[in-house]
């Protein structure tokens, strides 16, 4: 089955979900019947009190009403019990022949096609998640779905109209199917914001605008320090004809427009005029430059109230452009590459857009930003890196035993002190997961001395991204005479390991002294009591740290795999990175 991380939340969560359930339902049903059928199937499978699921929910979700679709079989009518109806708002006969193109399907075959088109599965994982909902042959279905022609694009079950249809119940009539029906008349109505009267229908089609807010200061009365509250910035700002631009690309690029669209940027830039619209939880960037236009599309960035992201803007040959978070006073720059150059003043104008900084500037990480909001939480100074992603990303260090454990997060990365140096080094190591990163930390989790001299640093970098998911890797930065190097010693992906869920880990990996002899080397993090390795090497030994000799001499370290281990003082094992 996909990971929540393979697959991060659809912008749609809702209308996703409601449309696996449609094409799964078997049958030929009136078509009002197939819809509140299909919406009233998913609004059981959310959690109670939700129109959505979060991303880290969305997987189980989604099986959910796979596994009830398919047990479902033909829609049955529930007559009478609320008093509403959920129809198409053209009527039943444009949606029926929307549909056609699936006549002659199983349900199998159908949920098949709604996994692969719909949800973006890849086969084997659209087979594993129709295996985990009870599909007898789940690879027979996905042949079948593929006799589905080439660009078929199905109807949008949550552009609906709710209707009257009868007298309300009476109040001791509202039994638990019609408070289901009721709920899901409610959940319409959300998603349509249309309202209905029993003696007619109201369409829920409505014209989509741009809306923004004026006021420099909105910020300060806002609770919510997100992109909701960033005041609209940019010397375009009432260029309607450039705002309508942006929001048609993005309406052309999803295939229906943002319900709430609003202007955060809108400027010339390098040449270009650039857009940046919100629509909750997304965000899209849109370039024009004579006659060519782009837009993208990605997750709203991270809240972090004390250490929000700067929003990447432009990309040029002279840099990077970033919009600033409109309540930071204070911006400078530096490269993990290059920390005995300090730091260094960034200019931005009043728009909050900063000068060009350049992009690639070690081992494929951007520039480190020092941003600082006096007026936002405790004020200091916090950290950020550009990763590649659309946003920035919060940059953060935990310092080894005998240091405490930070309560409050890591430290924000500011000198050498901080783990500056340490980041230097590790982010030659491999680069970060593709989806964007929100939090990159950096938890030395022991301190080992070397055979034959020498100290080595066992680090966890975990790259945190914003549906939950992410990616821990373990390293061993081995300082000797002959200078530094650095070993990956294994990953993990999607768990929680080295967060604040998980912070027992031990790793290891094979290194060659000086001497030339190989070791290999183990270490667990502080409340380890024992660690252990077993296979090529064997050997137990007491405290956070191993070291067991191995061959003398040789090209490689030695072919046979080495399992490790480790059990903290309560007796617990601990979470193993391998390779």
């Amino acid at each position: 089955m996909p990971t929540p991380q393979a697959h991060p939340l659809p912008r749609d969560p809702y209308r996703n979900l409601v449309l696996l359930a449609l094409l799964t339902l078997s049958g030929r049903p009136p078509v009002h019947d197939l819809l509140q059928s299909a919406h009233r199937l998913v609004s059981g499978a959310l959690p109670w009190g939700r129109r959505s699921p979060r991303a880290h929910e969305y997987p189980r979700v989604r099986l959910r009403v796979l596994r009830r679709a398919l047990r479902t079989g033909r829609p049955r009518p529930r007559r009478g019990s609320a008093g509403l109806r959920v129809s198409p708002v053209d009527g039943p006969g444009p949606f029926e022949r929307a549909l056609e193109p699936l006549d002659g399907l199983d349900p199998a075959a159908r949920a098949a096609y709604a996994l692969l088109r719909v949800e973006a599965l890849a086969p084997e994982e659209a087979a594993a998640l129709l295996r985990r909902a009870g599909a007898a042959d789940p690879e027979a279905a996905l042949g079948r779905a593929a006799s589905v022609p080439g660009g078929y694009r199905p109807p949008d079950p949550t552009v609906v109209r709710v209707s009257g249809r009868g007298a309300p119940p009476a109040r001791g009539a509202l039994t638990a199917a019609g408070a289901g029906l009721l709920v899901l008349a409610l959940a319409a109505l959300a998603l349509t914001s249309s309202e209905s009267r029993p003696e007619r229908s109201a369409p829920v089609a409505a014209p989509v605008s741009v809306t923004y807010a004026d006021d420099p200061q909105a910020w300060r009365e806002s609770f919510r320090l997100d992109l909701t509250a960033w005041p609209a910035r940019g010397g375009a700002v009432g260029d309607g004809e450039l705002a309508d631009a942006a929001l048609a690309a993005w309406t052309a690029h999803d295939g229906r427009p943002p319900r709430d669209p609003r202007l955060v940027f809108a400027g010339r830039v390098d040449g270009a005029d650039v857009v940046l619209l919100h629509d909750t939880p997304w965000t899209a960037r849109y370039t024009r430059s004579g006659d060519s236009e782009e837009v993208e599309v990605f997750s709203e960035p991270e809240n972090g109230v004390a250490n929000w992201p700067a929003v990447r803007l432009s990309e040029s040959a002279e840099g990077v452009r970033y919009l600033l978070p409109p309540w930071v006073t204070e911006a400078a720059s530096a490269s993990l590459g290059a920390p005995e150059q300090g730091w260094s003043e960034v200019a931005r104008d009043e728009d909050g857009v900063t000068a060009p900084l350049a992009g690639d500037v070690h081992c494929g990480t951007g520039p480190v930003l020092r941003l600082r909001a006096p007026e936002v939480a405790h004020g200091q100074p916090y950290t950020v890196i550009d990763l590649g992603g659309p946003a920035t990303a919060h940059l953060g260090y935990m310092p080894p035993p005998p240091a405490e454990i930070r309560r409050l997060g890591p430290h924000e990365v500011l000198d050498p002190g901080n783990g500056f140096e340490l980041w230097g080094e590790a982010a030659c190591a491999g680069g970060p997961p593709r989806e964007p990163v929100v939090t990159a930390t950096a938890w030395e989790f022991a301190v080992q001395d070397l055979p034959g001299g020498g100290s080595g640093r066992w680090v966890c970098l975990r790259y945190g991204t914003g549906d939950g998911g992410g990616l821990a890797r373990a390293l061993l930065v081995a300082t000797t005479d002959e200078g530094t190097e650095t070993v990956v010693a294994g990953e993990g992906g999607g768990g929680w390991e080295c967060s604040n869920l998980d912070r027992q880990i031990v790793a290891g990996t094979w290194w060659q002294d000086t001497d030339e002899r190989w070791h290999y080397l183990a270490a667990a993090s502080r409340e380890a009591a024992e660690v252990r390795v077993s296979g090529a090497v064997e050997e137990d030994g007491e405290g956070p740290v191993l070291a067991v000799p191995g061959p003398r001499r040789g090209d490689g370290p030695p072919a046979s795999p080495v399992e490790v281990g480790a059990v903290d003082v309560h007796g617990n094992d601990m979470t193993p990175l391998t390779g």
